[in-house]
């Protein structure tokens, strides 16, 4: 028959271990929320990139579609892929908060495009 001591033992153990998960849990959402900051800091320079050139082309009355300016589209493209890097982020968020096991994700959605100084923590 186990003593008291043990059973006070085991019963530190396992709040330890459930102290010690929740602590990775909210961890990683505060890696995944550090990282959305960074694409959503890129996502406004980028439209400022982006208005700045659709203003300079508007002012020096360049003739044509201005969509069909290569800048302009890599740009459009930019904001894109950085918007849904995000919601990929935050759906990542609800899986870790759920507990389950993420999905993994496609090389291109790994990480955001050109994002300034990510961070590792």
């Amino acid at each position: 028959m186990p003593s008291n001591w043990e059973n006070v033992k085991k019963t530190v153990k396992g709040e330890l271990s459930d102290a010690a998960a929740t602590t990775k849990k909210y961890f990683k959402i505060g890696k995944v929320k550090l990282d959305m900051m960074n694409s959503n800091n890129s996502l406004n320079d980028t439209f400022q990139e982006l208005g700045i050139e659709v203003y300079n082309q508007i002012t020096k009355e360049i003739k044509g579609d201005i969509r069909q300016n290569p800048k302009v589209k890599s740009l459009v493209e930019k904001v894109n892929q950085l918007k849904q890097f995000i919601k990929d982020e935050e759906l990542e968020i609800d899986v870790i908060k759920k507990g389950s096991v993420p999905q993994p994700k496609t090389d291109q959605a790994t990480s955001p495009p050109d994002v300034k100084a990510k961070r590792t923590v």
